[in-house]
């Protein structure tokens, strides 16, 4: 979101100066023991002083970026930039999102860098005081990705007890919490920022896998006490949007019965309640005529604090189904066309916005949407490219209409996402069926048919193609026809590798595309062994006969799978001249850094 707009009550250059002036020094000293050689990220840049102190210190490269382009453009024409100090204007609401659309202007390749980490620090200076926790959630999850293991992130905020300098009594403490107040920084300086209690910042670092390392307390001016926190990430995990669900922790074993398999709209369709639906209309309504898209909505900051009491109960069962029970839900009842009730707009969008509003506000209780790869929400539809045909690289089958054979979400060796969601818009008039199947119970049948040589080939690491994050539809700017490449993709396939099935007693993460298994080779100019071809057909015969689910998806359905239990695909689809085109969204959440968190306080 542009949060320059309603914060500041003075312009942004004015209070970023006191900022910098009364933290400069703290910030400086409390990273000088990890500055020789880094790559260091500037998280809300300003004019970019810090950054040029920082190389002035042993610091390779850095990296700023800042949403006032009043700010950035002074960095970039300072008369003592350095070669090696990068700076571009952006929402860090969506950081991972504008750095990958800014690899152009920054000298970082786009690929497994942005999901691995390339920064050795990160530093940002009062920039959560001005976001929402939900924003500074996103933030630091998109932060904790592009730091490297080992690296760490070092922030400075106004104190959340004191409030620079006043003191707060324990109601306002937390009845203020992630609201927008105004705040006396000096006798002519007013700003307004988000309060927020101390528990705010350190589960935001916690949930997100950081360690804290430093906690310090600096009273700046008579008037200003600030809080600064340097937080590590562990040097023994490759990234992941949260703690809980980095590549070394296995998410839990999910297999169905005979019973669930025979009637699976018992076992995984639910309804949405009544008291839920009501709570979804009003906000996405009334997100809506306030001109409030979801990129810019922020659920836990734009709404009052109770207005999802209901979707609050109901989204812990919905999460517990998906992580601990049967791995899939098929969500009914959600009316779309209560969207077009509105006489206030003649916009023929009005009820794909006011659904995705809707559906991105269930998505974002259920778990963390990650909208690191593409944007929080992702249209599914046609855009007209043949995603099999070879000549068109690094297409998505999201934006195609041809089949989309038995699959899992995402082909990165760095990112797992813990569940994928879509909603329908629009269903197909003609193809389009959605089909499921349970990969724990496949695997479980594989390992019975074939030899212990053979059942290797599913669980050795096997290269998969690249896709690069964006819109998917193929190598529309430079960056992206520089990394891809001949010979930098046969080194990225080479390193980008890993099992389909990875298992260990009752943990198991599936991660697969026979599509991209096959050009991946190609481009590699390996042949498919035939070992590797035949466990592949067995295991895609078996995903066929334990197919349980084969149905068009109706209007207003929200199905969701857990990611590594569950193996999803689709017919090939045909848009009818004169009717709607299928469109269908996608979300990708992480819920297991939640689920961990609310059990860790549970039993507390």
């Amino acid at each position: 979101s542009e949060m320059s707009e309603p914060v500041f009550g003075v312009n942004a250059a004015n209070h970023r100066c006191f900022s910098d002036i009364s933290s400069r020094s703290s910030v400086l000293e409390m990273c000088s023991d990890h500055i020789k050689c880094a790559t260091v990220l500037d998280v809300g840049c300003g004019d970019g002083h810090i950054s040029r102190e920082l190389l002035l210190r042993g610091a390779t490269k850095t990296v700023g970026i800042d949403i006032s382009s009043a700010m950035i453009e002074a960095a970039s024409k300072h008369p003592e930039r350095s070669r090696t100090e990068y700076y571009v204007v952006g929402d860090v609401a969506q950081l991972k999102l504008e750095l990958l659309n800014t690899t152009n202007q920054t000298n970082l390749m786009p690929g497994a860098l942005f999901d691995m980490g390339c920064f050795d620090v990160t530093i940002a200076s009062f920039l959560f005081n001005y976001m929402s926790i939900t924003e500074m959630n996103q933030c630091v999850g998109d932060i904790y990705s592009l730091t490297k293991p080992g690296g760490h992130f070092i922030f400075i905020v106004s104190h959340p007890v004191f409030n620079s300098g006043r003191g707060r009594d324990s109601r306002s403490y937390f009845a203020d919490r992630d609201r927008l107040l105004e705040q006396q920084i000096e006798d002519d300086l007013k700003t307004n920022t988000y309060s927020k209690t101390l528990q705010d910042y350190t589960d935001a670092a916690i949930t997100n896998g950081f360690e804290i390392v430093q906690l310090e307390e600096i009273m700046a001016t008579p008037t200003a006490t600030h809080l600064i926190v340097k937080l590590r990430k562990s040097s023994e995990t490759s990234s992941s949007n949260n703690n809980a669900n980095t590549l070394n922790m296995l998410p839990k074993k999910l297999t169905w019965s005979k019973a669930a398999m025979k009637h699976p709209h018992n076992a995984f369709v639910v309804k949405i309640p009544v008291e839920v639906k009501k709570e979804l209309y009003i906000a996405a309504l009334s997100a809506y005529e306030d001109g409030i898209s979801v990129d810019k909505l922020d659920a836990a900051g734009y709404f009052p604090v109770n207005s999802f009491a209901a979707l609050r109960t109901f989204s812990v069962s919905v999460r517990n189904r998906l992580l601990h029970e049967t791995g899939l839900v098929l969500l009914k009842g959600l009316d779309l066309d209560t969207f077009s009730t509105l006489d206030t707009s003649d916009d023929p969008g009005q009820v794909a916005a006011c659904s995705k509003l809707a559906y991105y506000i269930i998505c974002s209780h259920i778990g963390t949407v990650d909208g690191s790869a593409r944007g929080k929400l992702f249209d599914v539809k046609n855009n007209h490219i043949n995603a099999m045909d070879g000549k068109n690289d690094n297409v998505l089958f999201s934006v195609s209409d041809c089949e989309a054979t038995w699959h899992t979400d995402g082909a990165s060796k760095d990112k797992v996402y813990d569940c994928v969601g879509l909603l329908c818009i629009n269903p197909s008039r003609v193809g389009g069926k959605s089909k499921i199947t349970n990969a724990c119970n496949a695997f479980d049948s594989v390992e019975h048919i074939l030899p212990k040589f053979m059942m290797h080939e599913l669980t050795r690491p096997i290269p998969r193609d690249i896709l690069e994050n964006g819109k998917g539809r193929g190598n529309d700017n430079v960056g992206t026809q520089l990394s891809r490449t001949k010979a930098i993709m046969r080194l990225r396939l080479s390193y980008n590798s890993y099992p389909i099935y990875v298992t260990k007693k009752d943990r198991i993460r599936f991660r697969y595309m026979r599509h991209w298994i096959e050009t991946a080779h190609e481009k590699i100019h390996w042949r498919l062994p035939t070992m590797l071809r035949i466990a592949m057909d067995v295991l895609d015969d078996t995903f066929t006969e334990g197919c349980c689910f084969y149905e068009r998806l109706e209007r207003g359905d929200i199905l969701i799978c857990n990611n590594s239990c569950v193996a999803h695909g689709r017919d090939a689809f045909q848009d009818l001249p004169g009717e709607p085109p299928r469109h269908l969204v996608r979300a990708w959440m992480q819920c297991q850094g939640i689920d961990l968190y609310e059990a860790s306080k549970r039993y507390c």
